[in-house]
């Protein structure tokens, strides 16, 4: 049997051989035909590297935190059968006989990922260092109150910029060509008079895509790739915009009678109405190639403001 070469070296796919298989089987009437084919293999591979780190303040003086940072790159050749809110992956080698061309960052890798929880006790009312010789009505408005703030900040997840359909007879997700490196200018989100569509790409010439197949004009950054070829862009060749959410509370516990409370608390979830935006599109050959779409495609809510009493007896 004859040992196929994969550039140059032999292939170590075990069905690639197989004399059963595609349209150079040994019967034809048997065989399974040049359509796609779905098989599942232990073939995938992943690797998690970071740098953790944490600083913690014990209460003190009325306050405590805890911030938590963790810079770390995740690799894989395979995103598998579960999806995640990336576009362009496949848990399908684009080239099943090339899986190491499939290998890029993960589709939930975040580069930085920040996040962080703190208390303080607000050093006012009878007692404290400020209003220390307040009476007691003062004392039940300003006296006892504490604040918090809860965040958590990534960085943008990694996006797949995609050819045409199925390009390759592939069943994995069919990749462009990269030609050369993405320049970043005049990144927009919403529409502008230099930009009236928005684009996260920019308008650089760069992010233009060549859309004759298999075609290099000398200035895009990405190509359609020629019919029954594989695209030479890898996984997670540009990232999505990051995510950003603070949450605030402020709240107290007010003296009834004896053991009795009334607890008071006011949150803020998305306190600073601060927007992320989710995936901009990467399909080369799409209209709206590199534009968000706002009305989907939006990961942060709204500011939500709520207000709650709780008796305690």
């Amino acid at each position: 049997m004859n040992q196929y070469l994969v550039n140059g070296d032999p292939t170590s796919a075990p069905f690639y051989n197989n004399k059963y298989l595609g349209i150079n089987a040994v019967d034809p009437t048997v065989a399974i035909g040049p359509n796609p084919l779905l098989i599942t293999e232990s073939r995938a591979m992943m690797n998690y590297n970071a740098l953790q780190a944490t600083l913690r303040q014990r209460l003190t003086d009325g306050l405590e935190y805890t911030v938590n940072y963790t810079y770390s790159k995740s690799m894989t050749n395979s995103l598998g059968n579960y999806a995640l809110n990336v576009n362009g992956y496949s848990g399908a080698f684009q080239n099943y006989y090339d899986s190491a061309a499939d290998y890029g960052p993960a589709g939930y890798d975040a580069t930085h990922n920040l996040s962080f929880t703190s208390v303080y006790a607000l050093p006012a009312g009878r007692g404290q260092k400020y209003f220390t010789n307040a009476n007691r009505a003062m004392d039940e408005v300003i006296g006892g109150w504490k604040v918090s703030a809860v965040g958590v900040v990534w960085s943008g997840f990694p996006e797949t910029i995609t050819g045409p359909g199925n390009n390759s007879n592939s069943f994995g997700t069919s990749r462009a060509n990269q030609y050369r490196k993405l320049k970043i200018v005049n990144r927009k989100i919403f529409p502008t008079a230099s930009n009236p569509h928005g684009n996260w790409f920019g308008t650089d010439p760069s992010a233009i895509p060549c859309t004759t197949p298999g075609v290099d004009n000398g200035v895009c950054a990405f190509g359609v790739p020629a019919p029954n070829t594989f695209g030479t862009s890898r996984n997670g060749a540009v990232r999505a915009p990051g995510f950003v959410n603070v949450d605030l509370s402020a709240f107290k516990d007010f003296q009834t009678y004896k053991q009795q409370t009334i607890g008071f608390r006011f949150d803020a979830f998305n306190a600073f109405n601060i927007v992320s935006y989710g995936n901009p599109d990467t399909g080369i050959l799409d209209s709206n190639f590199g534009e968000i779409a706002l009305n989907g495609s939006i990961r942060s809510t709204e500011r939500h403001l709520q207000f709650s009493l709780r008796y305690t007896f």
